[in-house]
């Protein structure tokens, strides 16, 4: 039996909009607040559209919205707040009643707070305008019941009531309007879940509240999905003109809406949401590094929602704890499971029928390897025979050049990297989530051995006593030098020690500035603390052994669980502290350049042999970082160290613009592939905030004119 069986808790996660900031990895704060100032500053009436697709978030900030702006009630100004689901009431006959009511209540509940008189004369014209708007219903339930195509005075006296009805709720609601006037009182009305209304039904609510949409003294906030919303008001104008329909449809919401507000991608921000999520529970728990492995790599995706985040984890869980109680002997231990099933349900949720193929057929997996080793996608239906018919085939190959990006980043996490390996194992995990059955009739031993060789145990350390980490070196025919080494723990402390996590003028964009917010330091001790702390149970699993800072973070070991935004805040410290030079991180081109030997186009730095005594990689065993210059026979055509191996160096290039590429494999690899520097072959890419213990950075520097 599996003895850690129980180790995998079902600590399973609602999908609840977040309503604590210390629970807000998403700048909802930062959003909220500028929000509200547009709204308490903007003159009435006011309409604000939130827009998003379903579980992205839009509640949350509506929520975020509501209660600043209950924190910024003035004496000046008094506000009261509604929180309106539409879709709870979407059967209704009129909408606009059960707002009444909803603001009746809210006035009833909060009277407390504000004059006897004004809320005594809210509720009246509140009171008098629901019997107005039932009216409305029951007249139109009489009209129902009875003929009157022969009766052309009773059809008159019907039409004049009808108008009668519609005058007195004007009449009404402009009382409401005098009153809110009178009192400098604002009223602002948050209106959630219209896109989850029936078409009929989501348009009927808006028809309703943009009776009241122009009156002063109220301020409108619309959780939209707008694409959902304008159809439905395309089909309602249908009977026009195609250009007509979609025009009308996009007018009306303009019309009614004064502030746009699309919720931006939250690339670089998955991280901390889920840490967020997991905080939300009572409990001391956090996500499982395998499954939060792969959720990092398709973090990139705009399907990947906050929504799809929770469901697809708890799939995950759950599936993982049935597979293990089901097929208890299994010689596969929590870490492995967890990668096949993390995986299997990524690729099922987001690419099925890629997916159903992919994960049968031996040779495709070949294909699918060889493609992301290139690094681009080429297509080989000339030159590599896939046993699959032709519809298949095309659907493969369409699939991966649609989507090459997200499988390069899938299966370049060691949970990927184990789920193409293991052929047998592979298909367990698809034919128990098919079918909730353990298939026990493939042979484990069949595997697909492109990421694993097996290498020799002995290393050879040269240590120097003599280094310089500070040490520069010039490229010939280039207007750069780059360091020698990668920076150390030595000479970032500088950095650390002279206050640069609090000095904003290192942090020169946005992004790292609301990254600072959350993960300011104050010395490397309180760096590696975090790291050992939230890495420990996944090294523990992996190295059987424990994680130590003593391993880590000497003086001439590199740096490590150092982000993007971290190594351009220290050259921007260098910089700014060098009168001679300007100091950046290299550029992937820059890093290829002096990796390959310029034109000599080296398979690895050294030469195009390889040996793995020439880099601190897996094979070696150390399970941690070398001291700089320990691998020097390995050193590159410029005499630059660990361009392979010991930890993967950030480069300042971007991938679709949100991901920073990694170039040289680290101590925590071991197939040589990985620390191949020619044609581009072990290119990695990770958002900015990303960090772990083998990600460090190389500099570069350019004189100052």
């Amino acid at each position: 039996m599996s003895k850690n069986i129980n180790n995998i808790e079902l600590n399973l996660l609602t999908d609840s909009s977040i309503h604590n900031i210390e629970h807000d990895s998403l700048d909802f704060k930062v959003y909220s607040e500028v929000i509200t100032e547009a709204i308490l500053e903007t003159p009435t009436p006011f309409t604000v559209g939130v827009f998003g697709e379903w579980g992205r978030g839009k509640t949350s900030l509506m929520k975020f919205i509501q209660n600043e702006v209950t924190k910024n009630n003035s004496t000046e100004e008094r506000v009261l707040t509604v929180f309106f689901n539409a879709w709870r009431f979407e059967n209704d006959e009129h909408p606009l009643l059960d707002l009444c009511i909803a603001l009746e209540l809210e006035i009833q509940r909060n009277r407390t707070s504000f004059e006897e008189d004004t809320v005594l004369n809210l509720l009246d014209y509140i009171k008098y305008l629901k019997y107005a708007i039932a009216n409305i219903k029951m007249q139109k339930d009489i009209s129902a019941d009875t003929n009157f195509s022969d009766n052309v005075d009773i059809d008159i006296e019907k039409q004049l009531l009808n108008q009668s009805t519609y005058f007195q709720i004007f009449e009404l609601l402009k009382g409401v309007e005098k009153i809110l006037k009178n009192e400098n009182f604002r009223i602002v009305i948050f209106i959630d879940d219209l896109d989850k209304c029936l078409p009929e039904n989501s348009i009927k609510v808006l028809e309703s509240i943009s009776l009241i949409l122009d009156l002063k003294g109220l301020s409108f906030v619309l959780g939209i999905n707008r694409d959902i919303i304008e159809s439905h008001l395309e089909n309602k104008y249908k009977n026009l003109t195609n250009i007509q329909s979609v025009e009308n449809s996009k007018m009306y919401l303009d019309k009614m809406i004064q502030l746009p507000f699309y919720l931006p991608s939250y690339s670089g921000k998955i991280s901390n949401l889920i840490d967020n999520l997991y905080a939300q529970s009572s409990k001391d728990i956090e996500l499982e590094k395998d499954i939060k492995a792969v959720i990092l790599s398709i973090s990139s995706l705009d399907m990947v929602t906050p929504r799809f985040i929770v469901r697809l984890i708890n799939r995950i869980k759950v599936s993982t704890k049935i597979y293990m109680k089901l097929n208890p002997k299994t010689s596969l231990n929590n870490s492995q499971i967890l990668s096949l099933f993390s995986i299997s349900c990524t690729l099922e949720e987001l690419y099925k029928e890629f997916y159903t193929t992919l994960v049968k057929n031996e040779k495709v997996v070949k294909y699918l390897i060889k493609t992301i080793q290139n690094e681009t996608f080429i297509n080989e239906e000339t030159h590599l025979y896939l046993d699959i018919d032709k519809t298949q085939k095309n659907l493969i190959l369409n699939a991966l050049e649609e989507n090459y990006n997200a499988f390069r980043m899938i299966f370049s996490t060691e949970q990927g990297k184990f789920w193409l390996e293991n052929k047998g194992y592979r298909l367990d995990t698809f034919e128990f989530l098919t079918s909730n059955t353990v298939i026990e009739t493939i042979s484990k031993e069949e595997k697909t051995p492109v990421f694993k060789t097996n290498f020799e145990d002995t290393i050879v350390l040269i240590d120097d006593q003599n280094i310089n980490e500070k040490e520069f070196i010039k490229i010939p025919n280039k207007n750069y030098e780059i360091s020698k080494y990668v920076v150390t723990n030595k000479w970032f402390n500088e950095f650390v020690t002279s206050n640069g996590y609090n000095e904003a003028k290192y942090w020169d964009n946005i992004d790292s500035k609301v990254w600072l917010m959350n993960n300011s330091i104050t010395s490397l001790d309180d760096k590696y603390t975090k790291m050992v702390e939230k890495e420990k149970n996944y090294y523990r699993k992996k190295f059987k052994e424990e994680l130590r800072k003593s391993n880590f973070n000497s003086d001439l070991q590199p740096i490590v669980y150092v982000t993007y935004f971290e190594a351009q805040a220290f050259c921007n410290y260098l910089s700014l502290n060098d009168p001679e030079y300007n100091y950046s991180i290299p550029s992937r081109e820059q890093w290829d350049y002096v990796a390959k030997g310029a034109e000599e186009n080296r398979i690895y730095p050294w030469g195009d042999t390889w040996n793995n005594n020439y880099c601190n990689n897996a094979t070696n065993q150390l399970h941690r970082t070398s001291q700089i210059g320990m691998f020097s026979q390995g050193d590159s055509k410029f005499s630059v160290s660990d361009m392979v191996g010991n930890v993967w160096s950030w480069t300042s290039s971007l991938e679709k613009n949100e991901y920073n590429y990694l170039k040289g494999g680290s101590w925590n690899f071991s197939d040589p592939t990985y620390f191949k520097v020619s044609d581009n072959q072990m290119t990695f890419f990770n958002n900015p905030s990303f960090k772990n213990y083998d990600i460090g950075f190389f500099c570069i520097r350019v004189r100052k004119v």
